[in-house]
């Protein structure tokens, strides 16, 4: 679920995407070819490109982490319920992205095993 769509300039921008209903789905595990069409797919995808003299940003480290994300939740899929990464803060293209919180919950089986 890219409902956590990454954010860049608006702490609040997370906010619009929910207004908007603007989600994309996507069957882990995914590559990056997967993960750029997925993020190309969305609206706000837009806000990325640099819109009123703000610089692009990093598109590529948005598409890592998104492949990351859903090798992780695949190789984890018997033990992960919910993850929840917001925000991603995004920086210009060729300084990165990261993830500032995440709520990972685990399935009740998993959390008794451990």
């Amino acid at each position: 679920d890219l409902h956590s769509f990454p954010t860049r300039r608006s702490s609040d921008l997370h906010i619009v995407v929910e207004l908007l209903d603007d989600t994309a789905m996507g069957r882990a595990p995914f590559g990056e070819d997967e993960a750029a069409r997925l993020l190309s797919s969305l609206r706000s995808a837009r806000l990325l490109d640099g819109l009123r003299g703000s610089p692009p940003a990093d598109r590529a480290a948005v598409v890592t982490l998104l492949t990351r994300l859903s090798r992780l939740a695949h190789d984890l899929e018997d033990e992960i319920l919910e993850l929840d990464v917001n925000p991603v803060i995004v920086g210009p293209r060729g300084s990165g992205a990261v993830a500032a919180d995440a709520l990972v919950r685990l399935r009740p089986a998993a959390k008794e095993a451990r």
